[in-house]
């Protein structure tokens, strides 16, 4: 006699599976999530930290000519765009990867003297 049965998985089978595969994910998407969060908030301070060096890059280089501001704790400001003119950042526009907005060219680095050592602020409180 031949078997006429057909093979394949019964439905208790496929439902086990797909409860199986909903725990992976229940489990897996905020670990994905929090991963990538984490992972723009690091993008953003290491971008924050960049211009800010690159502020201390454009003091260094300029600081006979600085204006007697910079030398006050009042400070001075430069701009985003001084520092792309000067070749200390990119000419590309930057963005805050957390909101993915572009950070404008008019957005300021307070750059001010305290304890004879210059701070750089960024961004500006």
């Amino acid at each position: 006699m031949v078997n006429d049965m057909k093979k394949g998985f019964t439905l208790v089978e496929l439902l086990g599976v797909i409860v199986i595969l909903g725990i992976i994910g229940v489990i897996t998407v905020p670990l994905i999530i929090s991963v990538v969060n984490d992972s723009k908030d690091n993008a953003n301070d290491i971008q924050e930290e960049t211009i800010r060096r690159a502020a201390k890059n454009y003091i260094q280089s300029h600081v006979y000519t600085l204006p007697e501001e910079c030398e006050t704790e009042s400070g001075c400001m430069l701009t985003i765009k001084q520092l792309k003119d000067a070749g200390y950042l990119e000419e590309k526009d930057l963005k805050n990867s957390k909101t993915d907005e572009v950070i404008a060219d008019d957005i300021t680095v307070k750059v001010f003297k305290s304890n004879n050592k210059y701070k750089y602020e960024y961004p500006v409180k």
